[in-house]
């Protein structure tokens, strides 16, 4: 399981160990993150080898070896909360894209209270989420697509009718002018916005890139909600038999 783990006081410090997940345990006590938990399990920044009962586990990074397994199911096994960390290890990941590896969510093998999604997970969401799980609160996500809030939605017609025919805007069309932007759907450049959950804060539409969907769909499986995006506007035939758009953060559950 190829690992990120993204802690600290301000919840804005990046640190990526190898191979590891995290686990702690609570602390009654109403001072900052790292005052209120005990990192019980996490090599990175710990010489602890043996897992422990802890209250939550947070794990990064998809399944893509048999060896992993077991690992994984004792850290279920002492754990009373386990959450699944970014987009691997929630849906399957980019290392779905890989014609010789079968990447699986950890959902796949273990019971999980929950995910926090995102390729990383953004720093609000995810500082948000751990503040809720450390106060013993259920974690929610948005319920909205990207789409319902994003900056680029003025203007846009609700039925397409342009086809869409590229993946990603060529270099020179990528535009960081906040006046002049506008939605990649309407350009012809695919966009998934409309079938992912939205809560990102929209870094890569900042930056003039579209969505690629590392939140996960809102509903259902991600497979379904590209299938019905597929009958609703128009796509180019090479957009349509594009592996990577099914691929790219999760693997269909059928055969391609």
């Amino acid at each position: 399981m190829e690992k990120w783990m993204n802690i600290g006081k301000s919840f804005e410090e990046i640190l990526r160990p190898q191979s590891y997940p995290l686990a702690v345990k609570l602390v009654k006590d109403e001072s900052e993150f790292l005052e209120r938990t005990k990192i019980i399990y996490f090599p990175f920044i710990s010489d602890a080898l043996k897992i422990e009962d802890c209250d939550i586990a947070l794990i990064e990074g998809c399944i893509s070896n048999e060896k992993e397994i077991p690992l994984l199911k004792k850290i279920r096994k002492n754990a009373k909360k386990v959450y699944a960390l970014g987009s691997c290890a929630a849906f399957g990941g980019i290392l779905s894209l890989s014609n010789s590896i079968i990447a699986e969510p950890i959902s796949s093998y273990i019971e999980i209270e929950g995910i926090i999604p995102g390729c990383p997970p953004p720093i609000k969401l995810f500082g948000n989420l751990l503040i809720r799980l450390i106060e013993n609160k259920e974690i929610k996500l948005s319920e909205k697509n990207m789409c319902a809030s994003c900056p680029l939605r003025e203007g846009v017609e609700i039925n397409l009718t342009n086809e869409i025919n590229k993946i990603n805007p060529n270099l020179e069309e990528i535009n960081l002018d906040d006046e002049s932007k506008e939605c990649f759907l309407k350009r012809g450049i695919l966009c998934l916005g409309p079938i992912t959950r939205d809560g990102c804060e929209y870094k890569c539409i900042e930056y003039g890139i579209p969505c690629e969907g590392c939140m996960g769909p809102v509903s259902k499986d991600f497979t379904s909600n590209i299938i019905n995006l597929l009958s609703l506007i128009h796509f180019s035939e090479d957009i349509q038999y594009y592996k990577g758009l099914f691929y790219r953060f999760s693997r269909p559950k059928i055969k391609w």
